[in-house]
């Protein structure tokens, strides 16, 4: 394959329709010489008008942007290997569909894939969020290289990049890791050698999922990944202490009032990750 262009921009997209305009308009302001980056959309098997949507905004904006379908299996990580495997450039960027990549963006991820085999940047939950959501996992995740128990340094997958021969390396990403993906990879490239640098440029507005339930099931799903992720770095996994665990559960006793209120999002997301954790412990022991 020709890798004609100096960096290649996946997006994978499951019923996108809604936010994708807006991330790609974020695109075309993130980078000064687009002739050098090239869009590529993966559609998971949207339901809605993602590709539609795309290729309306491709025409109005006369930038052009590729569809790829990745329908023969479910799943981001089906999709992300999608992606990257037919991007046209030796540089890949992965952003999602639903955030907007800052102004500097598309240049930093550029610019630093020249050197760095694996890259990210800050994310800010302040922009997209309403304040009662804004706040919900804390700052520090997002604001610095986020490190797996203080120890494996991995990227968001909203806002990642690698150099090719990295990802082909490590084998791209493990499509049975539904949720965490982004973390599973992170640990082959850390046991490869493969350091993860950090561009401050390199922005990303997250948008937190702001319904109730969908908190509640995002939380529980991570919860639930867990256990399997932390088995993937037994040398440095710390388990969360029973007490902790017993602690969290007093918490959401004691907070239930907090469902009436503005805080009701932070107890679905501790509620989440309680129940979720607890179903992915069950499921390690058998």
């Amino acid at each position: 394959m020709s890798h004609e262009y100096d960096l290649s921009v996946v997006i994978p997209a499951y019923n996108g329709a809604e936010w994708i305009g807006e991330q790609l308009d974020a695109l075309a302001a993130s980078g000064p010489d687009q002739d050098a980056v090239e869009v590529v959309v993966v559609d998971n098997r949207s339901t809605d008008d993602t590709q539609a949507v795309v290729r309306a905004w491709s025409q109005g904006s006369g930038r052009p942007v590729r569809v790829v379908e990745a329908f023969d299996r479910a799943g981001e990580p089906h999709a992300r290997n999608v992606g990257w495997q037919a991007a046209r450039s030796e540089r890949i960027a992965f952003c999602d569909a639903d955030d907007r990549v800052s102004t500097g963006w598309a240049t930093a991820m550029r610019r630093g894939l020249h050197s760095e085999r694996y890259l990210t940047g800050p994310m800010d939950t302040l922009t997209l969020n309403p304040p009662a959501a804004a706040g919900m996992r804390g700052q520090r995740l997002f604001s610095q290289r986020p490190l797996l128990h203080d120890a494996v340094p991995f990227a968001h997958g909203a806002n990642m990049g690698y150099q090719r021969g990295a990802l082909a390396e490590v084998g791209g990403f493990d499509e049975t890791f539904l949720i965490g993906c982004d973390i599973e990879i992170a640990v082959r490239c850390w046991r490869a050698g493969i350091d993860l640098g950090w561009a401050e440029d390199a922005l990303v507005h997250y948008r937190f999922r702001t319904d109730w339930d969908g908190v509640f099931r995002q939380a529980k799903a991570y919860g639930r990944s867990r256990h399997r992720i932390d088995a993937l770095v037994p040398e440095v996994a710390r388990s969360r202490p029973l007490v902790q665990n017993l602690r969290r559960s007093a918490w959401l006793v004691k907070s239930l009032p907090l469902l009436a209120g503005e805080r009701r999002l932070h107890w679905a997301w501790v509620a989440g990750q309680v129940v979720g954790e607890a179903r992915g412990g069950l499921e390690a022991r058998r």
